[in-house]
């Protein structure tokens, strides 16, 4: 199971770090799951998949999900234990889009 998401800035495999959900890539990856309904990983499991494909759509609309639903989405991250703040964690998926290959209509996240 990966510690750290890592973000595929161009898809020919050079990865940008993020220091954040560090122990937590079965709970990212069930929430991209549940609301990105476009996703693909590689493996049989979501939750222990260590690459994932995003669409950009799905992600601008999970981030306006978070600002619309903010009561439900805080009572996720504390249920999960998830340290980073709402706030953080909409720039962190704005980012992930902005570091991202933008020559392509997704997003690949690998964890390691």
């Amino acid at each position: 199971m990966g510690i750290k998401a890592h973000v595929a800035e161009v898809y020919q495999v050079k990865h940008r770090i993020y220091d954040n959900f560090n122990g937590k890539q079965d709970v990212i990856n069930r929430l991209l799951y549940k609301e990105c309904p476009d996703l693909s990983w590689q493996g049989e499991d979501v939750e222990c998949a260590e690459q994932l494909e995003i669409t950009r759509a799905d992600l601008a609309n999970l981030i306006a999900k978070i600002c619309y639903n903010r009561r439900d989405f805080e009572l996720w991250r504390e249920e999960n234990q998830i340290s980073e703040t709402l706030d953080d964690i909409i720039g962190i998926f704005a980012k992930w889009m902005a570091h991202s290959d933008q020559r392509n209509d997704f997003v690949v996240l690998n964890w390691y």
